[in-house]
């Protein structure tokens, strides 16, 4: 005898048709003994099959139906849409220009230290940042390098001398001010004096060897200019190695990534409940296609010095995969392989693609495709996040055509 396995359990809020769709993968064929209902509250679905009861708490109140007829006998996969019990616009989900921001300037507490998230050691100390202040939301594209918005017209094979003259990596008025955290969507910009020095360390080794980027023919040309760009000087913990942002060329700014430190906020809410990576990636997708109209992304590797493991190819020559992201829809969803459901997030499709291909889905004279550059252990987390949250779906749903489907949390802002 087998033994009995819980049921995999996927509800999704359907908020334009207002219902729940909900979705159940069995173990064993169901029979006729296999069962499902509704709490008498509308809020809880429960199905019990071979001898085990599982129950899931939906993303929306529906309709109290008490038991559900069970369609397919003998089938392992199991589906049903259930109406919201009201029709309010409370089940209405934001746009993408209406997300939150994880770490906006008025979430930080001023004069908070700033530590390296992984071994909590002091980066900034308490008292050094005085304000803080957000960069201009319609420029975050251009005031990032390792987020900027593709222009087919202009990638060329040159870089003019405005992007070397930056404050932190792409063409910007801002400059790093003593006292003052300027915050972008995923980044701190810093003044370097107010780094404690002896808690970071500067990778300055050369990333590419001269020989092995001239051996690269003249085919891929047009791949090098989105692959190879301006190296970026990586500042690490001195402690625990952890790379916690870049260093700006002329050596007076730092960008500290978000994700990779940990800032006191306005309202407390701890180091194990602030924002995440996958945070801040659906903010920068969401953020992409509110301004640019795009909802693809490729994400590209940044190119930073003293980084040996970043190699832009594979010992057969040919070019790594990318990342191809394909924002779906926002959406909030329970599964029985997350405890913490409902969750709202952003429903993704998502696909390993050659850099050739990726080149041309950028190129494109109908281009649809934004690029996200980002550092290369930060999109190997984004692939290994996509990988786990695919796994909370019915087999059924994990994928579209040659797109796998996944999920990324959104921050929720304040309340969240």
């Amino acid at each position: 005898m087998s033994e009995s396995r819980p049921v995999l359990i996927y509800a999704e809020l359907l908020s334009r048709i207002q219902g729940v769709s909900v979705g159940c993968e069995l173990y064993t064929p169901s029979t006729s003994d296999t069962r499902a209902a509704i709490s008498s509250d509308g809020w809880f679905f429960t199905i019990r099959h071979g001898g085990v009861e599982t129950s899931i708490r939906l993303p929306g109140q529906v309709v109290s139906a008490g038991q559900l007829p069970i369609q397919g006998v003998g089938k392992k996969q199991l589906s049903c849409r259930l109406p919201l019990a009201s029709s309010s616009g409370r089940y209405t989900l934001s746009t993408a220009g209406d997300q939150p921001v994880p770490w906006s300037a008025t979430d930080l507490l001023p004069e908070s230290p700033i530590t390296c998230r992984t071994c909590r050691a002091t980066i900034v100390k308490p008292g050094v940042i005085k304000v803080w202040k957000d960069l201009p939301s319609e420029n975050w594209a251009e005031m990032m390098e390792f987020w900027h918005c593709h222009k087919p017209h202009d990638h060329g094979h040159k870089h003019d001398d405005g992007h070397t003259s930056k404050a932190y990596g792409a063409n910007s008025s801002i400059s790093a001010q003593d006292g003052v955290g300027f915050v972008d969507l995923s980044s701190f910009l810093l003044s370097e004096t107010n780094i404690s020095a002896s808690t970071i360390t500067k990778d300055a080794a050369p990333l590419v060897p001269q020989n092995e980027s001239e051996d690269r023919s003249e085919a891929h040309e047009d791949t090098k200019s989105h692959l190879f760009q301006p190296e970026n000087i990586s500042i690490s913990c001195v402690s625990c190695k952890n790379q916690l942002g870049i260093l700006s060329d002329q050596g007076s700014a730092v960008t500290l990534f978000k994700w990779q430190v940990y800032v006191d906020e306005q309202i407390p809410r701890g180091p194990d409940n602030c924002p995440n990576l996958f945070h801040w990636i659906s903010s920068i997708l969401l953020a992409t296609m509110a301004r640019s109209g795009c909802s693809k992304s490729i994400l590209l590797p940044m190119k930073l010095k003293g980084n040996p493991t970043q190699a832009v190819s594979q010992t057969n020559g040919a070019y790594q995969s990318l990342l191809n992201i394909w924002v779906f829809n926002n959406i909030s969803f329970s599964s029985t392989g997350e405890e913490r459901s409902p969750i709202k997030a952003v429903k993704v499709f998502y696909r390993m693609v050659s850099q050739d291909e990726a080149n041309k889905l950028l190129d494109s004279m109908v281009s649809d495709v934004q690029d996200i550059t980002l550092p290369p252990d930060a999109i190997n987390k984004v692939k290994d996040i996509l990988d786990s949250n695919n796994q909370l779906l019915p087999q059924s749903d994990r994928q579209f055509k040659e797109w796998k489907v996944s999920l990324l949390e959104k921050w929720e802002g304040k309340d969240g």
